[in-house]
């Protein structure tokens, strides 16, 4: 390794370990934060491993490919056992995501100041721990194949190359410590293309939390429910694992011809077939969009939920808000 090289990993760790407050706390999230991002896909492979028993066909499930992991697996595997311990509810769970609108997942990616809401109201993100969107330099982004996919082999969804890494100092982390990932430097403008194909394709745009990543905002996922391990978690586990979008489907019934696409889509078994109608359980949505550019009979429209129960992740309006005064 070049001298260069060595010195640009040295800085990316110690940035790094910068992120982290020097407290007892700060350091077990640190040393789980790192096992985290260096180890992703050992990571939820385990994670995938413990719900695979539940789903009625267990998948197939495709160890890492990696021989520095053996030095790591105990760790990882007691990091995801606490996290698993603690998903189920939502005052303990301290890895989770908010469904975003695809038009707000595209104004997240188009900042080109740094995102700071370290206090937002529990209406935006409704958990007691890692609720900070914070994004230190915005445009810096990184791709990275999807380790949910991955864990999958064969099986898992393609394209792969759709996880995307926000700011400083996870970026630099994952390009100069992460190698399994294939993880590279994207533009905005690729970012931006990233999840309009994937919400075309039918997939849900959500930003990820993570306590052990300094409670913070750390990536924009586009998630399938074959392969998302979040969503194994919320469809079978019914584990708190992701907050509303802030806006709900309504149905015109008069348009709807129950022909079933909306229910094809649907993530999060909002939308079934009783009887050969479709039938739509408001508690059910999270607000992601899919189903209303699916529905061919326009009558599906997205609105604004109550205001006081759930808000979007929309920065346009939070930054002028919440944005701490100097």
């Amino acid at each position: 390794m070049s001298d260069l090289k060595e010195q640009k990993k040295k800085e990316s760790l110690k940035n790094f370990k910068k992120e982290f407050p020097r407290t007892n706390q700060g350091l077990l999230d640190r040393v789980h934060g790192y096992h985290y991002l260096k180890y992703i896909n050992l990571y939820i492979h385990y994670m995938q491993k413990a719900l695979n028993g539940l789903k009625p066909m267990p998948d197939v499930l495709k160890y890492p490919d990696d021989k520095n992991y053996s030095d790591a697996e105990d760790a990882v595997k007691m990091f995801v056992d606490q996290t698993g311990f603690i998903a189920s509810k939502m005052e303990t769970n301290e890895y989770h995501a908010k469904v975003l609108r695809v038009e707000d997942a595209k104004k997240i990616l188009s900042l080109h100041e740094d995102l700071n809401l370290p206090d937002l109201p529990k209406t935006v993100i409704p958990y007691n721990l890692a609720r900070k969107a914070i994004i230190k330099d915005p445009e810096s982004i990184a791709v990275v194949e999807c380790p949910c996919r991955e864990a999958r082999g064969d099986a898992g969804c393609y394209p792969r190359d759709v996880c995307l890494v926000l700011g400083e100092p996870w970026v630099s982390f994952i390009l100069d410590y992460v190698s399994d990932t294939k993880a590279r430097r994207i533009t905005q403008k690729e970012a931006l293309e990233i999840v309009q194909d994937q919400h075309e394709r039918g997939n849900v745009q959500s930003a990820f939390f993570k306590s052990s990543l300094n409670d913070r905002l750390y990536a924009i996922c586009n998630c399938c429910t074959c392969c998302c391990t979040a969503m194994s978690a919320y469809n079978l586990l019914d584990a708190p694992m992701f907050a509303s979008s802030g806006y709900k489907c309504a149905i015109d019934e008069e348009k709807c011809v129950s022909c079933g696409i909306c229910v094809d889509y649907c993530k999060f078994n909002a939308m079934q077939m009783v009887d050969d109608k479709m039938v739509f359980d408001n508690a059910k949505c999270l607000g992601c969009g899919v189903c209303e550019s699916k529905c061919t009979s326009g009558a599906i429209s997205i609105i604004r939920d109550d205001s006081t129960i759930c808000e979007p992740l929309d920065v346009d309006v939070l930054i002028p808000k919440y944005t701490p005064r100097a």
